[in-house]
């Protein structure tokens, strides 16, 4: 919701920074005016259940720090839950762009429970590359045995790669074997190159 009302440039409306007292005459109308579609905004994108706890809302403002209140809470229990989502998360008979989307998902769920350092300030630059390679770790742990040889490759290779990197090697061995280019058990010529 957060990223929707910032690309509609009505993020101010919620976090205080756009208040009516601002706005004298047709500006305040107009203020009224967004106010009111940011609140209905807000209404379409919640449980229907929490809907008449909007409707008479005098401003989206108040709609957001009562959300945030009740709803924003640092949740150990959904981040344990996530952690073992990841943790049992395998390929089985699925693609692994399939099999990535999935991890890929959990992972964006855990960075907005767990947010990552917002600053690319030299403390933080062994933590995310810690992440980095434990995120990698986790992609490879769940893939089938028939990626066994591009796991192997990948965890020889003396500059780590990104996830995404790891990921397209994968991919592009995957179709390699769908094409009968690469047989499943042999070292595929790709990798030595």
């Amino acid at each position: 919701m957060r990223v929707a009302l910032l690309v509609q440039n009505k993020l101010d409306f919620v976090d205080g920074t756009c208040v009516k007292g601002s706005y004298k005459g047709e500006l305040e109308i107009q203020w009224e005016r967004c106010n009111d579609v940011v609140v209905s905004w807000l209404g379409r994108t919640v449980a229907s259940e929490l809907v008449p706890n909007i409707m008479y809302a005098s401003s989206a403002k108040k709609v957001w720090d009562e959300f945030k209140e009740r709803f924003d809470k640092d949740n150990l229990t959904s981040i344990y839950q996530l952690w073992v989502e990841i943790a049992s998360l395998k390929q089985g008979t699925e693609s692994v762009a399939s099999y990535f989307s999935k991890m890929k998902y959990l992972w964006d769920e855990l960075d907005i429970l767990a947010p990552l350092p917002s600053c690319d300030c030299e403390e933080s630059r062994p933590y995310m590359e810690h992440l980095v390679r434990q995120r990698l770790l986790q992609f490879l742990m769940g893939h089938n045995e028939s990626n066994s040889q591009v796991r192997s490759n990948v965890l020889q290779r003396k500059l780590v790669l990104s996830v995404n990197q790891a990921y397209a090697v994968t991919v592009q061995e995957e179709s390699q074997r769908a094409l009968g280019v690469v047989e499943p058990n042999k070292e595929p010529l790709t990798m030595l190159a």
